[in-house]
């Protein structure tokens, strides 16, 4: 049987579970503005006294409890509301400067700190209306500070 971690009264948790606000969740795609992190703490069961390499749970609190969409829905929300990019097939979307090729992956936090920029780009820089060099519009989200 699998070691449960008592975190409070109303949640217990197994070893290498992630929550966020109480919530479990895959931690690795979900995408939280670093400004509303309150605290992250990670909780060891009885094992850690006896094995110190022992696996805990991670508990994440934020400061305010935005809601949490997947960057899919979120960019064709985007899309929607922008006449440029509503027609637009190939979009490459950047998150924290990493090239994302599955949104329908992640999860983002709607929080109004993100910064998005929108821009063409060519393989030989930013793209000034050449026709020697196929724009592709980026859409680049931040949500570190």
């Amino acid at each position: 049987m699998e070691e449960e971690i008592i975190i409070n009264d109303s949640l217990i948790a197994k070893p290498g579970e992630r929550y966020v606000d109480g919530i479990k969740i895959g931690l690795e795609k979900i995408i939280i503005h670093e400004n509303n992190i309150k605290e992250i703490k990670v909780y060891k069961g009885e094992s850690a006294k006896i094995y110190s390499g022992a696996i805990g749970a991670t508990i994440i609190e934020r400061k305010k409890k935005y809601e949490f969409i997947l960057l899919s829905k979120f960019i064709a929300d985007l899309k929607s509301g922008n006449k440029k990019l509503k027609d637009e097939k190939n979009i490459e979307i950047i998150l924290n400067e990493i090239l994302i090729k599955k949104p329908e992956e992640y999860k983002i936090e709607l929080n109004p700190e993100m910064k998005i920029t929108i821009q063409n780009y060519s393989d030989d820089g930013i793209y000034h209306g050449g026709k020697e060099n196929k724009p592709k519009t980026q859409i680049i989200i931040g949500t570190k500070k």
